[in-house]
């Protein structure tokens, strides 16, 4: 049981860390932990299947000698000779006893040691995975970073642009850079709109449009982590199902298929008629080829 559930955490442990850890790596250890586990279960049988084996042969034994003395000192009472050849019986019966424990030992010892193998692989993936998502941590706290200070940065070429005192024209004006291509332009503004109204009814939207702005400058990451922002800091905004499907088209845009299905069908299932479910759908469809 220990080591049944020991497998089931290595193995568990390898899916929920794939995105922390390379595919071929973790392709490799999945593999490994898949053989190890074969090995320990046809091991495991055999050991099982001669340890009853050794008991009722055991017992067997244990009758058998019992009935030889019987014999033999019936037969030396009734003859008077020597027994020699019941005694030849009797330790070749203890031979074959010692051969059946010493086979039994050795399966014992080659259960130990895959156990432990199985046990260092478990201790690695989980290092790694702390690692990685320590890296991963690092990394989004420098993104965000650069992001601000690119904000900051490019706010100083939009000098002639005439800030609307109106959060409705603000928006609209951001929201017309925007559609005109000036993706750089309309983030900032986006930005500096959710700096003045960080709870508006427009918020949602405003954070919605930076994640687009990433999207069609092909900055796909930035997309995402946007997108994800959206759907964690607005729940409840009308924007949700959009940065549900957007994140899933993100991950398809980085060619990490196996990671957008769970977003794609997530969308299918919780908004079934959502206009853009067939999209999704075929996004679904493309991506499972792709992972085969």
């Amino acid at each position: 049981m220990l080591l049944a559930w020991m497998s089931l955490v290595v193995i568990t442990g390898l899916a929920a860390s794939a995105c922390w850890v390379r595919k071929d790596v973790g392709k490799q250890m999945q593999a490994d932990i898949v053989a190890l586990q074969t090995e320990f279960e046809v091991v495991k049988q055999a050991h099982d299947r001669q340890k009853r084996d050794l008991a009722q042969r055991l017992e067997e034994a244990d009758k058998q000698v019992a009935e030889l003395k019987l014999l033999v000192d019936e037969y030396r009472r009734v003859t008077g000779r020597n027994a020699a050849d019941f005694g030849v019986e009797i330790e070749q019966v203890k031979r074959n006893l010692t051969e059946m424990r010493g086979q039994v030992e050795v399966n014992g010892h080659r259960l130990g040691v895959i156990e432990k193998r199985l046990s260092i692989i478990h201790e690695d993936l989980s290092s790694q995975r702390a690692e990685a998502q320590r890296a991963q941590e690092e990394r989004l706290r420098q993104d965000e970073e650069a992001a601000r200070k690119a904000a900051e940065a490019a706010k100083d070429k939009l000098p002639d642009i005439q800030r609307p005192e109106k959060k409705e024209d603000f928006y609209k004006l951001a929201y017309s850079l925007l559609e005109a291509g000036q993706t750089k332009a309309a983030r900032i503004l986006f930005e500096e709109f959710l700096q003045k109204w960080p709870k508006d009814a427009y918020s949602d939207n405003a954070l919605y449009w930076i994640g687009e702005s990433y999207y069609a400058e092909k900055n796909y990451r930035s997309a995402a982590l946007t997108f994800q922002r959206v759907r964690k800091e607005f729940p409840k905004g009308d924007k949700v199902p959009d940065a549900l499907l957007k994140v899933g088209y993100c991950f398809y845009a980085m060619q990490m298929y196996r990671e957008a299905l769970p977003f794609l069908k997530e969308f299918v299932q919780t908004y079934p008629s959502n206009p853009l479910v067939k999209k999704a759908n075929e996004k679904i469809r493309e991506a499972k080829k792709r992972i085969k």
